[in-house]
């Protein structure tokens, strides 16, 4: 059996082109999406904001009393100033501070231009809008609840984002956690050219293997034991690369993160392995298939989109828990910034299930294949 896996290796490693799909292409993407958005998920500065006092109404009063709570909280978001209309318009057309915030019965904001300070101050207006239009109604409808309201302080608390174990959510990573998914998946270029020295009608090669007593069973166990090797040292370079160059925060379990690795990479040469055993489809129908599988599937994860995975978790769960890319991403998800070890398990298990049964069926239907001539 060593010496068929020996070939099997030579003969991965001729074809350049499925050593690009599996290993660099993956690579070059991450260091594309790193170059595109790596640093957006870095906190911004303390942003300098002017207040003008207008006038004395209560709108005005509210959003001073707000305003100042914004400044005082831990996350330092804005550090504000007051001073007049004239001195303000001078210090935003010097960039001095980042936008005016006018108090009056209505409460109005000037900024230089759009940029990620003018988007924070616009929210926390907007979120001041919505807390006073809600009193408002609660005055309206329920005066006598708004007593009630006013002393429960998590109504005026600001948020912050954060998950059970207190790691920050970065809505960048998630790019990579579904790059990590589409590399495991392009095992499957690994394994279409693992199935075409099985086939006597594709490859010489398959040629002379068919007329060899080896057993079907021992070729393909010994194609698949090769292509799963190859395929996960790509990934661990993959992983290596995203942590230890790009700097993404993959979560502090490495045993489980390059376990994840390992069983993402079965499936994709499991995956390859089976729709190149496929006899009635064309080789260029298999690529089709397998980018469209492949691709898709890292499209749902979230690969493409951020919110995808979300959107179809909402509408069609049942497709994240069939989508081999949305379970590798959640599980690694599930390292980077939950410890969820049930559903870590269980994505596992999914994987290993789809692994085994995508091999049987490739078994299946190679077994069978039977030839008029060679």
């Amino acid at each position: 059996m060593f010496h068929l896996m020996k070939y099997c290796f030579l003969n991965i490693l001729r074809e350049k082109s499925v050593v690009f799909w599996s290993m660099l292409f993956p690579i070059l993407l991450g260091t594309l999406f790193y170059v595109s958005f790596g640093h957006m998920g870095d906190e911004i500065e303390t942003i300098n904001v002017a207040v003008v006092k207008e006038d004395d109404s209560d709108m005005s009063k509210a959003f001073d009393e707000y305003i100042k709570a914004v400044e005082e909280d831990d996350s330092e978001i804005i550090a504000i100033q007051e001073m007049s209309d004239k001195e303000a318009m001078k210090k935003i057309k010097s960039k001095e501070v980042g936008g005016v915030f006018y108090c009056a019965e209505e409460i109005r904001l000037a900024v230089a231009g759009n940029s990620v300070e003018s988007s924070v101050l616009e929210s926390l207006l907007d979120t001041f809008n919505s807390q006073s239009h809600m009193y408002q109604e609660i005055i309206k409808e329920h005066p006598e609840k708004l007593q009630e309201i006013m002393q429960d302080e998590a109504i005026i608390e600001l948020t912050e984002e954060t998950t059970l174990t207190g790691k920050k959510v970065d809505g960048i990573v998630q790019y990579f956690y579904s790059l990590i998914a589409m590399g495991c998946m392009f095992g499957c270029f690994i394994g279409l050219q693992v199935s075409k020295y099985l086939n006597a009608n594709i490859e010489e090669v398959g040629i002379r293997r068919a007329i060899t007593p080896t057993h079907k069973l021992k070729q393909i166990l010994s194609d698949t034991i090769v292509a799963f090797v190859i395929h996960y040292f790509n990934i661990v370079v993959l992983l290596l690369y995203i942590q230890f160059i790009l700097g993404i925060d993959l979560g502090d379990n490495v045993v489980r993160l390059y376990l994840i690795g390992a069983v993402g990479s079965l499936i994709g040469v499991s995956m390859g392995i089976f729709i190149g055993s496929i006899s009635k489809v064309g080789e260029e129908a298999k690529v089709g298939i397998m980018l469209a599988v492949s691709l898709g599937g890292s499209f749902l994860a979230g690969l493409m989109i951020s919110g995808t995975k979300a959107v179809v978790e909402q509408h069609c769960p049942i497709l994240n828990k069939i989508n081999p890319a949305a379970v590798i991403s959640d599980a690694v998800y599930c390292l980077g910034v939950y410890d969820d070890s049930g559903r870590y398990v269980m994505d596992m298990c999914i994987l290993l299930v789809m692994s085994v049964l995508l091999s049987a069926a490739a078994f299946m239907m190679t077994r069978r294949v039977r030839y008029d001539s060679i």
